[in-house]
């Protein structure tokens, strides 16, 4: 079962029409470079958007596509921050004393940073869609990128967590701080990955513009910002010791199943547990030890490997060796790895050693 995230992305295609409020002159543009631009559906034109200015539920903004970009304040709890040549639409934007009550911005081309504090209530939304997304926030800072030319949209999570999905196939990952997945149209999100550095430098980057002592959400933002990055790097450091250890779990794996496909040649059965490769246990036909002097069977992370016997639904039996990877800190798990051994495999492999 997937426990409730404080972030979920749901794919869809369609944007959803929203009612208007006189509280989304909350939403005012606080910093600007470049060329900022706001749609005038009277004059069928893009004006100038000046600095200071408060724009409504329905208000479509885009920056320049030179060295242009634009910080919208939401309120005091919330700030967006729009990169160059990218376009929003404000489709709702409610607030309940200084509360964010409920937030939907559409991306509909370019990249925004969001900057949320921590949303009380379940009730209360920040949303950001894109023409083949949909973000829910609880508190976090995350990029959401998308590409109109391919329909793809990029995520990449600071801090916080994101649950990306797909709508139409109904499957889902989590993202936790310090990772990132794309979507491309009606596809799966892909695997998460580690967010890439290069983000992380750009949030550093935009972080020092923002005018967070105008706007007034200083604190709030800056101890999100510091548990947060924080978070962040503890994750870096365990996705690392993660990434060294999976490989030294993959070349076990392999030695460690040689070392079966032998002690099966030799026996015509499979070990009854690992250390069986090592020690004669009174099995006929055993020519071991079957793997170096000094194996242990120890895990990158100080576990010893697991090792059982198990049958398929179809009644085919096999051999699982599997860790359970690093457990991190927050109780986050990385590196869990397995490795399957079919029997009538084994014994097909172990006839060609016997009669190649």
């Amino acid at each position: 079962m997937l426990r409730k995230p404080a972030f979920f992305l749901l794919l869809s295609f369609l944007f959803p029409v929203f009612t208007f409020s006189q509280d989304a002159a909350r939403v005012t543009l606080e910093m600007k470079e470049g060329e900022v631009f706001r749609w005038n559906p009277l004059e069928a034109r893009w004006d100038d958007l000046p600095l200071k200015s408060s724009i409504g539920q329905g208000a479509i903004v885009k920056t320049g596509e030179k060295n242009s970009r634009a910080v919208f304040a939401m309120g005091k709890k919330a700030v967006v921050t729009l990169s160059v040549n990218s376009v929003i639409r404000i489709n709702a934007a409610l607030f309940e004393k200084d509360e964010i009550k409920d937030i939907k911005i559409q991306l509909s081309k370019g990249k925004i940073w969001s900057v949320v504090e921590k949303i009380p209530a379940a009730d209360r939304k920040f949303v950001i869609e894109t023409p083949n997304s949909l973000s829910g926030v609880r508190g976090t800072i995350f990029a959401v990128d998308f590409l109109p030319a391919v329909k793809s949209t990029s995520v990449g999570v600071l801090s916080g967590e994101v649950l990306v999905g797909s709508k139409s196939l109904k499957e889902t990952v989590l993202l936790k701080s310090n990772m990132s997945t794309v979507v491309v149209a009606n596809g799966l999100p892909v695997s998460p990955r580690a967010l890439d550095e290069k983000e992380k430098m750009e949030w550093e980057r935009w972080k020092e513009s923002i005018p967070f002592s105008e706007i007034g959400i200083v604190g709030g933002i800056a101890e999100i910002n510091a548990i947060q990055i924080q978070e962040a790097s503890r994750i870096v450091r365990e996705v690392g010791i993660a990434k060294k250890g999976s490989g030294k779990v993959m070349k076990d794996f392999d030695a460690i199943g040689s070392a079966i496909l032998l002690f099966y040649s030799d026996t015509g059965r499979v070990p009854a547990r690992l250390k069986d490769l090592m020690e004669n246990g009174g099995v006929q036909g055993w020519k071991g030890p079957y793997l170096g002097s000094g194996t242990n069977f120890m895990d990158p992370y100080g576990r010893p490997y697991q090792y059982k016997k198990s049958k398929t639904p179809g009644g085919k039996e096999y051999l699982e060796i599997y860790t359970f990877g690093l457990v991190g800190a927050a109780g986050a798990v990385y590196g869990a790895e397995k490795k399957v051994l079919f029997i009538e495999k084994l014994a097909e492999e172990a006839g060609k050693l016997k009669h190649p």
